[in-house]
């Protein structure tokens, strides 16, 4: 069986659990506990990896970690496994590995889960809150401890390290009902995100992966699209060896999008028509809102873009680009396909590899293009989390109606405050008009006008 491809989303949790192999005890006395522990002091700092919860216990290890970069975890790992396991073969003279197979891993859905996989992590074994190879000497007990960097949510509990301490002992003392350790358990045994279905679902859509187990048994014959993609699989020369791509006519894939994620570059072009605002997620998007509840207001009958400027986003099918972990050494950008693309065919069009199996012009015009997407799409994402954290986004929802009859069309979504924006220091003014981030933000500001677009096109649509 093919190894499942890992992803990593930076400056997000992911939970990490390493087993031991075949029920060995991978630390015997408090000699090992400690050099342990020095480890996870050291090679968080070397691979930029900032734990906020942790727990060694004799046949396994958790930790609830930040990543700064994509590979922050996987060389951490890599590297604590390899200085730890030759000191203990070598102090209990043995050979091979300790533990069994690959780290399992759940990125985290903070502003939901932080505190339950928190809780989760410091409340083994058998919820001793005393037990001192673990971060609930310093989470519940403010006892120093090197090893932890506290989370924004930890720190915004209270105003001092006291209360907070107050604040998470209630969260703790709150013990995790069956249904959500069992929740957190199966998600980090099968590796899948510790998350709503509403924010798994936004994780999809930015990283064209699927990332919700799909159930055993037939499959449906019929499958409600999940955004534009039908079936995203990686690209490989040999299994699509005769595959072609058909020139796009129209984006009809695109129907069924509420949200079209556009990049810093584009919020002018887009927002000339579109308004484009921040999703509320922990990490933040830049999206334009192009429905009021049904299909899509941005194409017409034809199923051709309104405007002249069609965002990258839908420019890249029926391609996608995300990051992935292949093995425990390697992380790569990785192509993807929708198999069940209208454009994709193996009759028609132009095909993606030549008959010795390279690439052909058109396969790596749309690699360029890929890749071009990817670096602007992180440059934004930074852009808009360096927005939020600025303190200056208002959560909003576009309603009709007023009291009882008052009906929400779209949510989940915030733009920026310009009282709030005036209010920042003259430093962080300056350097953002150095960077055009004031430009794009006054972007962003005019185009809440084009809400009442969005009203006339539905009144056009649905006449």
């Amino acid at each position: 069986m093919a190894r499942k491809i890992r992803v990593f989303i930076q400056h997000t949790p992911h939970l990490v659990k390493v087993n031991s192999l075949n029920e060995l005890l991978l630390f015997k006395d408090d000699e090992d506990y400690k050099l342990f522990l020095s480890l996870l002091l050291v090679l968080s700092q070397q691979y930029g990896l900032k734990i906020h919860s942790y727990l060694l216990s004799p046949k396994f290890f958790m930790l609830l970690a930040t990543p700064k970069e994509i590979n922050s975890i996987s060389k951490f790992i890599q590297t604590i496994g390899r200085k730890y396991v030759a000191y203990y073969n070598k102090k209990y003279n043995r050979r091979g590995s300790l533990f069994n197979g690959r780290y399992k891993l759940s990125i985290v859905e903070a502003n939901k889960y932080l505190f339950d996989v928190m809780v989760y992590i410091e409340s083994f074994p058998n919820r001793a809150k005393d037990y001192i190879y673990s971060s609930i000497g310093k989470n519940l007990y403010n006892r120093e401890d090197g090893i932890i960097s506290i989370h924004k949510l930890y720190k915004d509990l209270a105003q001092t390290n006291e209360e907070r301490i107050k604040r998470y002992k209630k969260i703790f003392s709150l013990t995790l009902n069956k249904h959500k350790e069992e929740f957190i358990t199966n998600c980090i045994n099968k590796q899948l995100v510790i998350g709503t279905k509403g924010y798994i679902k936004n994780l999809e859509e930015q990283l064209g992966a699927r990332l919700i187990a799909r159930k055993r048994g037939r499959p449906p014959k019929k499958n409600k699209r999940n955004g534009m993609y039908k079936k995203l699989v990686l690209l490989d020369k040999n299994q699509h060896k005769n595959l072609k791509i058909k020139p796009m006519q129209d984006l009809e894939f695109a129907k069924d999008l509420a949200f079209i994620p556009i990049l810093a570059s584009e919020v002018k072009s887009v927002g000339k028509i579109f308004p484009v605002v921040f999703t509320n997620d922990e990490n933040p998007r830049l999206v334009a809102i192009v429905s009021l509840g049904g299909s899509s207001l941005a194409l017409n009958d034809e199923f051709k873009w309104i405007s002249d400027y069609v965002p990258m986003f839908l420019r890249q099918y029926p391609f996608s680009i995300t990051n992935a972990k292949v093995d425990d050494e390697t992380t790569t950008k990785v192509i993807l396909i929708d198999e069940d693309s209208h454009l994709v065919s193996a009759t028609e069009g132009e095909a993606l590899f030549d008959e010795n199996g390279n690439n052909t012009e058109t396969l790596n015009r749309a690699m360029e293009f890929l890749k071009t997407y990817d670096s602007e799409q992180t440059l934004t994402n930074n852009v808009a989390k360096l927005i939020k954290d600025s303190g200056i986004l208002d959560e909003r929802e576009i309603s009709v109606g007023e009291g009882d009859n008052k009906q929400v069309l779209v949510k989940g979504f915030s733009v920026v405050d310009r009282e709030k924006l005036n209010t920042l220091s003259d430093d962080i003014l300056a350097d953002w008009v150095r960077k055009g981030i004031i430009t794009m933000i006054d972007s962003t500001i005019d185009s809440l006008s084009n809400i009442q677009t969005l009203f006339n096109l539905y009144n056009a649509k649905n006449g």
